[in-house]
């Protein structure tokens, strides 16, 4: 289920600065001069150049805040930001109760310094405070130079570039159903935007500046801690992941090969945070995800409404473990056998009900990871339904109604499909399964 602050943020690339006071804003403009030096210097130091203008808006954080919500809002309505929200919460990802849109817009506006739109194409700078996140302390502040300003349009125009020559927009829309592919290509653009516009204020681009970059990333969780103390770890997490492994993931593409390795990658993104985490997956044994179906609860679910799918992948595997379990759990250690899930949303009046099929990398990962996602949807209230069972490499989660039917279950394991379009393999023999 997708966050709405990553439903927005596949739509539109943006910087989180918690706000920053531009010198070259005058009221409601852009300083022209200053405008056009960034862009003459990021195509140098970025080496491309723009295929045509880039308009470029003021906002105040309520204007802005409008335009993300509305940008959010085109594709998907209220209600199904509510059920996401509840589901999130049933499978461990989410606190009880949370209202998923007003987090998520509410971490924006405190947070976004500026976004570029690829739909729109245009580039927005918010007015704000003057904090350079963890920016701050890899930047040496040069006299009369707007280094906010500079980072932000740096930043937002590389995005502009990443949109123009590698069509940036089509990409994001076409792995908007899948949360663990919108992270992982969202971390190629944030990390290729983020060097880029730290190359530019450091006026050059070499292994060097990637390095000092490189050694300020576990400041980005510090600083965004400080800043949005009260963000649920189920919204914040893939945000800081975009930047932090997304700079490992481009800085390591440009040490094999520069720039031209960089763009390389948009025509073979990373297909999921599991090939981010583990680079070797991406960069030296391409190791795409398993593609997970989930089928055969329709017939005996007639009255019930598919509001999502979604996929959810390693990261935010790992980051359920976490809240649930606790960051030192041993049980942690199971997200990075993930091979592939794939998880339906039903709805049917104010029920919601949740279907989970997830491959492990090998069946004593899939029976360890059932056993301790048990101890997550224990956590759940008992008015809700619960069923996990493992059985080969396979785990199946149900939640809600949807929960009580073995015949429902039964369904599903026959007829859903792993991998190659192939029935489920797995042994007569099951896992115990826990209700």
């Amino acid at each position: 289920m997708r966050g709405a602050t990553q439903r927005f943020a596949a739509a539109a690339c943006v910087l989180l600065l918690a706000g920053c006071a531009y010198a070259l804003v005058n009221g409601a403009s852009v300083d022209q001069g200053s405008l056009e030096k960034v862009e003459q210097g990021i195509q140098r130091i970025r080496q491309l150049n723009f295929l045509r203008p880039v308009p470029v808006a003021v906002k105040d954080r309520d204007e802005a805040e409008k335009l993300m919500e509305a940008d959010l809002m085109r594709d998907y309505t209220d209600n199904q930001l509510r059920v996401d929200g509840t589901a999130g919460s049933m499978v461990g990802l989410y606190p009880p109760g949370m209202d998923l849109k007003a987090e998520s817009l509410k971490l924006l506006r405190n947070q976004v310094a500026g976004f570029y739109d690829p739909r729109s194409k245009q580039m927005v700078l918010v007015k704000g405070g003057a904090d350079l996140g963890f920016f701050g302390n890899t930047v040496e502040f040069v006299a009369q130079r707007d280094i906010a300003g500079e980072m932000v349009l740096s930043h937002e125009l590389t995005h502009a570039l990443q949109d123009q020559h590698f069509d940036l927009e089509r990409k994001l829309d076409r792995v908007k159903n899948n949360d663990d592919r919108a992270i992982a290509l969202k971390c190629l653009a944030e990390g290729d935007a983020t060097i880029a516009g730290y190359a530019y204020v450091a006026d050059r681009m070499d292994d060097g500046v990637a390095d000092a970059l490189l050694s300020h990333l576990g400041d980005i969780a510090k600083t965004f801690a400080s800043q949005a103390p009260d963000t649920p770890e189920g919204i914040s997490v893939p945000v800081i992941f975009q930047y932090s492994d997304g700079v490992r993931m481009v800085a390591e593409a440009y040490r094999r090969g520069g720039w031209n390795a960089v763009d390389a990658m948009y025509a073979k993104p990373p297909l999921s945070t599991h090939q981010v985490i583990h680079s070797a997956d991406y960069f030296d044994h391409f190791t795409p995800p398993v593609n997970v179906e989930v089928r055969g609860y329709e017939r005996a679910m007639r009255s019930w409404t598919k509001i999502d799918d979604d996929t959810y992948g390693e990261l935010l595997l790992r980051t359920i473990l976490e809240r649930n379990l606790g960051k030192k759990a041993p049980e942690v250690a199971l997200a990075q056998r993930w091979a592939g899930d794939q998880m339906v949303i039903l709805q049917s009046g104010g029920e919601v009900s949740v279907i989970w099929l997830l491959v492990l990398s090998d069946e004593t990962s899939a029976a360890g990871f059932a056993s301790a996602y048990a101890k997550v949807i224990e956590r759940n209230p008992p008015t809700i339904g619960r069923s996990i069972e493992n059985r080969g490499r396979a785990v199946l989660v149900m939640l809600g109604a949807s929960a009580a039917s073995k015949q429902i279950a039964e369904s599903i394991w026959a007829e859903s499909r792993i991998g190659d379009g192939a029935a489920i393999s797995v042994p007569t023999e099951r896992g115990s399964p826990s209700r």
